[in-house]
């Protein structure tokens, strides 16, 4: 069943019942609430009066019980103790039977065939002469079964005007509750396929809104996790691709140097031409191997940085760390005339000081070996920032910039290995600093310098 039709039959089946109820309560409640209302006031008109006349005359008690017969829904009647009849001049009423010694007021009810409620009354009183009188009060209620049966004539029109004004307002409000859910079921249907800047339109602050509401944050949650999954996916999609790369790279940076070996080793086997001297060639091999191995230890280093760069972090003193290691470099220094100068502050970094040492290590290591004879060397370590800068034997261009931190890549004046390394050096620093967070930029300054800056975020010795 549509929620319109549900809505509009619950609201109708509410109203008959509350109207159905009302009018039966009405109808057996009222006729008791009015006889004892009525009653309340009559006995306080006759005890007021019964007040009013104690210690008067019975001239006196006549005037004032005359004056109260168009005022008062009471008809009094005054007797004395011989049961004679002093006002007004009339025979007592038939039915009425009272006690002598009573002296509180008695109320009987009696029922004729007109349903009309008459309340008959007495009281003793005395007179200013000291005889005793009994005042009788006889007050005739108005009937209300009448009233009743207007109530059972008017049940159907009532009822019919309820159920119609009801139908009305019933339909209405379904109409508009059921708008606002269709409204929300659309946005839905439109978030299953992912549909960008969806919101259900939130109206008041009902149960309603606050559904439309819970959805647009799920809506938002989920959008945010769709989102942060695609940027992992496509991290993990350039990773896969840069894994890839570097593995065809390196299968034909093996693969040069091991045929070279194989083409000496076989022209030894066969003593053809000069590879008759074994000795000369055979050292030649043992270089070539020695600098594959060099290139085979790099490759497994890279392999770890990716799971172990970001574990085991640690707080510790950079200054104190670069003092340790710059004994190696100033020798170096000494052997190529290089004047360096050292500047460093208390820097405290969170990170794996393995390998982030070996990071920087790479690039001092590139500043001294790539520093033209008798040129300058400059490190600081200030303001979260180490810089690198090195008077350097050549410049690189925009183009060599670009392809710097890719594997294997060499610039042109370092082609061979024992000036250009393995061609991995810059690439495990570019993946170890990505793999900290950590921003750097490498420029040319002033036609002069290379400048190496790492950017470090503010910590402090706990």
């Amino acid at each position: 069943m549509r929620l319109i039709k549900k809505t509009f039959l619950v609201i109708n089946g509410l109203i008959i019942v509350v109207v159905t109820s009302i009018l039966l309560v009405l109808y057996f409640a009222m006729p008791i609430y009015y006889t004892k209302v009525k009653d309340k006031e009559v006995k306080r008109e006759f005890d007021q009066t019964s007040k009013q006349i104690k210690g008067k005359t019975v001239t006196e008690i006549r005037d004032i019980l005359t004056k109260k017969i168009n005022k008062d829904n009471i008809w009094y009647s005054l007797v004395d103790s011989d049961n004679q009849l002093l006002y007004p001049s009339l025979q007592l009423l038939d039915g009425v039977s009272e006690s002598k010694d009573s002296q509180n007021v008695n109320i009987v009810t009696t029922f004729d065939n007109s349903y009309s409620n008459v309340k008959v009354m007495s009281q003793k009183v005395t007179l200013r002469d000291g005889k005793k009188m009994t005042l009788l009060g006889q007050s005739s209620l108005q009937p209300v079964t009448d009233a009743s049966k207007v109530l059972l004539d008017l049940y159907p029109s009532l009822l019919m005007f309820s159920v119609t004004v009801g139908s009305i307002v019933a339909y209405l409000y379904s109409r508009t509750s059921s708008r606002r859910i269709l409204s929300m079921s659309q946005t839905a249907k439109k978030m299953v396929n992912l549909e960008p800047n969806l919101t259900c339109t939130i109206h008041g602050k009902d149960e309603i809104a606050m559904l439309a509401s819970d959805i647009n944050r799920l809506y938002a949650s989920l959008s945010t996790s769709i989102k942060s999954l695609q940027k992992e996916y496509e991290k993990a999609s350039d990773s896969e691709r840069e894994k890839s790369e570097f593995l065809r790279m390196t299968s034909h940076e093996l693969k040069t140097p091991i045929t070279s070996v194989i083409g000496m080793i076989d022209g030894m086997l066969y003593n053809v031409g000069d590879f008759a001297d074994r000795d000369k060639y055979l050292r030649k091999c043992r270089d070539v191997l020695e600098g594959q191995a060099q290139l085979v230890q790099s490759i497994l280093s890279l392999s770890k940085i990716e799971t172990l760069a970001s574990q085991n972090q640690e707080l510790f003193s950079l200054k104190s760390s670069l003092e340790e290691e710059m004994e190696v470099f100033l020798v170096l220094s000494e052997l190529k005339h290089l004047k360096v100068t050292i500047n460093l502050e208390e820097q405290f970094v969170k990170a794996n000081k393995v390998y982030l040492l070996k990071a920087i290590k790479n690039i001092i290591d590139n500043a001294f070996h790539y520093t033209k004879s008798g040129g300058q060397v400059m490190i600081q370590l200030k303001d979260n920032q180490l810089v690198i800068k090195n008077e350097a034997e050549t410049l690189l261009t925009q183009q060599q910039m670009k392809q710097l931190f890719q594997p294997f890549y060499r610039p042109d004046y370092s082609r061979n290995r024992k000036d250009g390394g393995t061609g991995l050096g810059l690439f495990i620093t570019h993946q170890i600093l990505d793999q900290h967070h950590l921003a750097y930029r490498f420029v040319v300054l002033d036609q002069r310098w290379m400048v190496f800056t790492i950017d470090f975020p503010s910590h402090h010795d706990d």
